[in-house]
């Protein structure tokens, strides 16, 4: 069974992403998969889908990636949140447009399920808690699977052959450098945390290592230049909140 490099949430933090990649070159990885939101945000949307189309082996589309296509899918995005779209939509050419139109709501590779936000009914719903999670996991029947949208490293665990009721919902918040142990006879659902953007407490970039037959997972913590981030931010006058909070993690 394969072992899988699993990022989210880049946000067109070109630098995160990067030095992302570069760990992620030098761990034992047979599939490096992308859970969306490449855009938004952030200053360099164009190189990060670029980057993201060479280095992924398969990648789901955002609510961020689906704004920048649609005015619709803006609804529940915040006034900065908006801003960072429009930038998006002015430095993305036809050829981006044209590659994130390519990436599906959902996938499975090699056993892994994945999308954004959610496999329940309401895809854009953030996997906070137990009650969101068990959502999710009845409309999934995959062992493991992977989700991103709340920037937060976690684990929800669900027994197989069970209806999943809230009650039988474990979760976790995976905090960066051990390994986790997945327990046999459950169902996994992963979120690696944030590459562009992460909003635990730690400023790192966050990226998982899932190692499906070893049954652990590992969240794994790059440094990388997040105040020329914020300088690139302010110069492409987007707001400066989404520079500052790059410095603390928020």
């Amino acid at each position: 069974m394969p072992t899988f490099a699993l990022i989210s949430d880049i946000h067109g933090n070109l630098e995160a992403l990067l030095a992302v990649l570069e760990s992620v070159g030098r761990a034992p990885v047979d599939h490096v998969v992308c859970l969306g939101d490449v855009v938004g945000y952030g200053p360099d949307p164009a190189a990060c889908v670029e980057l993201v189309a060479d280095a992924c082996d398969a990648v789901v589309v955002g609510n961020h990636e689906q704004a920048v296509l649609d005015d619709g899918a803006m609804a529940r995005f915040s006034a900065s949140a908006r801003v960072g779209i429009e930038h998006s939509r002015a430095t993305l050419s036809a050829g981006h447009l044209s590659i994130i139109r390519s990436w599906p709501e959902r996938a499975e590779i090699a056993g892994l399920a994945v999308t954004h936000g959610s496999f329940g009914r309401d895809a854009n719903e953030y996997i906070h808690d137990r009650s969101a999670a068990a959502r999710s996991f009845r409309a999934c029947e995959a062992e493991f699977s992977a989700f991103g949208h709340t920037h937060v490293p976690s684990l929800f665990s669900a027994p197989v052959g069970r209806d999943v009721a809230d009650m039988f919902v474990r979760a976790a918040q995976v905090v960066g450098g051990p390994v986790t142990a997945l327990p046999t006879c459950h169902r996994h659902m992963i979120n690696p945390g944030s590459v562009g953007q992460p909003r635990d407490g730690n400023p790192d970039a966050a990226w998982a290592l899932l190692d499906t037959a070893a049954r652990t997972l590992q969240v794994r913590r790059v440094a990388y230049d997040a105040a020329a981030v914020t300088r690139k931010i302010r110069q492409a006058g987007l707001p400066e909140r989404l520079g500052e909070r790059l410095l603390v993690g928020a």
